[in-house]
């Protein structure tokens, strides 16, 4: 006992340090609620019936038990429901609640002893007030044992209360149905028949004939339905106990504390040896193998397999393989395999292999393969392989092979491609290959395609724009009479490929990235800087590196044609023993010449004329 309280004692220090400043009460109980109230001098009853009012929810209590007609004072400024029920009735009742009802509950005598009582047997026959008709499929609750029923499809119902305890009060409850509480006379054979009135005005009349249950949550998945009892599920979906209570245990879903009706039940500490199903944790829960939430989690969850919530998950879950969340997560997923979150993600998760939201994200998500939001990332992707984003990047994405969003806002990092099927409006960085169908960011990467470029800048080895920069040209120089490029891009960077042949038949071969702004109308400046190599075919010698640097003004005479002068710096590099135009190098004339005992540098300044078109 020692042991279990040590480590009971463990969990909720490691849960107050995980979580600083969240609260272990549930705030959305009606024993939390506060009210403001003064009225002088009334009846308990009619104190009741007031402070039920200001808190949204009924009392229900055994009148022969409490005394209703006594005079009060009640007086309150923003007060809990439960400070004030205190203050009225001291500790003569506890009060409980079940569905849309607090239940008193009248306390022991302290000097009253024991009572041996024999089984209670209660049974009966639920129907639908408005139609006589049976109801399948509705839960009827003892408030004090914790023990329960579902009526058959006939409605009939049979609870059978353990010896040793009296009946405190039957709670009759069913989805779609105002509850109804119910306090006995004892006896050891009790009959009961109940109309319950629907809430709803559209409820299908075959459904309620049949007494289907709907699955939905968590209901809904196989692993569960495997693993919790029918009953166990009706209950859940039928009562709902608001007070979250300290503590359960179980060895399976249908063998625990709170036996049947944990699937309605919040709990603030909850360990389960091999699988557990509860309405909701507000504290810490700790799972052998799977942990299984109806509701909603705020704490610190940790299964030996994973984890399954059907509501928002607040804190940390720490699962062995997995975390399935089918609503919202604020907080932190560690899986081994993977984590699933159908809506928002505020937080972080991190994965072996796969997070997975069909939603959207508002933090970080780090997995060892492929991350996959099915709406906006506005947050981290981080990768070992794949990031998928199906609508917008607003932060970052970085993979290690690939990384895909729509509209790219922010930053995307890829080993091998970036792609932004619109708008590129960031920064695209890849090992290989960029695209976006509208740049209004930079690309940087060996190879960058786009469609259109309205503002930004691709910049790379060999970029291409559908509706970009693209013309030939035909030039000469001093060394080289022809020349032939082809230059794709934008104005503001474009990659070139030029081919040429000079005296001697010699050939060139270069790759050169430039720039032209516009002057006016008809007048642009461009600056082309090139590198390449000069080769002879006939010998099939290799002569040289030759560098190229050259700015020129261009004229454009028709829509499509333009002509273009300037000047050219010129620097070769070749290796001695090579042949050359003459023996200083490939050019007649220079400006700067040496040689070493391996190499020789030639500069000289030439010209470049020709036609783009």
């Amino acid at each position: 006992m020692g042991a279990v309280k040590r480590i009971i004692k463990a969990l909720c220090i490691l849960l107050l340090l995980s979580l600083p400043g969240s609260r272990l009460i549930a705030q959305s109980n009606y024993l939390s609620r506060k009210v403001t109230l003064d009225i002088p001098n009334c009846s308990l009853e009619v104190a009741l019936r007031e402070i039920g009012k200001a808190g949204h929810f009924r009392f229900s209590y055994d009148a022969d038990q409490i005394r209703d007609d006594r005079k009060v004072h009640l007086k309150a400024n923003d007060l809990p429901v439960n400070s004030l029920l205190r203050e009225i009735l001291g500790n003569e009742v506890s009060p409980r609640e079940v569905g849309n009802h607090v239940i008193l509950i009248r306390n022991k005598p302290a000097a009253t002893k024991k009572e041996s009582l024999p089984d209670i047997v209660v049974t009966g026959t639920i129907l639908l007030a408005s139609s006589r008709l049976p109801l399948g499929d509705a839960t009827i609750y003892e408030v004090a044992s914790k023990k329960s029923a579902i009526s058959n499809a006939n409605g009939h119902y049979k609870l059978v209360i353990p010896s040793g305890r009296k009946i405190k009060s039957l709670a009759y409850c069913k989805t779609g149905f105002s509850d109804t509480v119910v306090f006995p006379k004892q006896g050891t054979e009790i009959k009961l028949d109940i109309l319950l009135r629907s809430s709803e005005e559209n409820l299908s009349m075959m459904n309620i004939i049949k007494g289907s249950v709907s699955k939905t949550g968590t209901d809904s998945m196989q692993i569960v339905r495997w693993l919790v009892p029918r009953e166990t599920m009706v209950n859940s979906q039928n009562l709902e106990v608001r007070s979250p209570r300290m503590f359960q245990a179980s060895v399976l879903p249908y063998i625990g504390t709170n036996w049947k009706i944990t699937g309605s039940v919040t709990n603030k500490i909850s360990l389960n040896l091999l699988a557990g199903y509860t309405g909701g944790l507000n504290g810490v829960e700790v799972g052998g193998l799977l942990n299984i939430t109806k509701n909603s989690i705020k704490g610190l969850q940790i299964g030996g397999l994973g984890n399954i919530v059907g509501g928002d998950g607040k804190g940390w879950q720490v699962g062995g393989l997995f975390n399935i969340d089918l609503k919202k997560v604020d907080g932190v997923q560690f899986g081994g395999l993977f984590n699933y979150v159908p809506d928002t993600l505020r937080g972080l998760q991190v994965a072996g292999l796969v997070n997975i939201v069909p939603g959207r994200i508002k933090g970080i998500q780090i997995a060892g393969l492929t991350n996959i939001v099915t709406h906006n990332c506005d947050g981290w992707q981080i990768s070992g392989l794949l990031n998928l984003t199906f609508y917008d990047v607003k932060r970052t994405q970085i993979a290690g092979l690939a990384n895909y969003g729509r509209n790219v806002d922010g930053v995307q990092v890829a080993g091998l491609i970036n792609i932004a099927r619109r708008h590129n409006s960031g920064l695209q960085l890849a090992g290989l290959i960029n695209y976006a169908t509208i740049l209004h960011g930079v690309q940087l990467g060996i190879i960058n395609v786009a469609n259109t470029v309205e503002r930004g800048v691709p910049i790379g080895l060999f970029s291409y724009v559908q509706k970009g920069y693209h013309l030939f040209e035909l030039s000469g120089n001093e060394i080289f009479y022809g020349n032939l490029a082809f230059k794709t891009g934008t104005r503001t960077f474009y990659n070139f490929v030029q081919f040429g042949i000079g005296s001697s038949y010699k050939l060139q071969g270069s790759y050169g990235i430039g720039t032209i702004f516009t002057l006016n109308r008809r007048l642009s400046m461009g600056i082309d800087a090139s590198a390449g190599f000069v080769y002879h075919p006939v010998d099939t010698v290799y002569h040289g590196l030759l560098l190229k640097f050259s700015p020129s003004l261009e004229y454009r005479f028709a829509k499509h044609f333009a002509m273009f002068a300037g000047p050219a710096y010129n620097c070769f590099v070749f290796s001695k023993g090579k042949p050359s135009a003459t023996s200083r190098g490939l050019s007649a004339y220079d400006f700067y010449f040496k040689s070493t005992e391996n190499a020789s540098v030639q500069m000289w300044i030439g010209g470049v004329l020709g036609v783009r078109f």
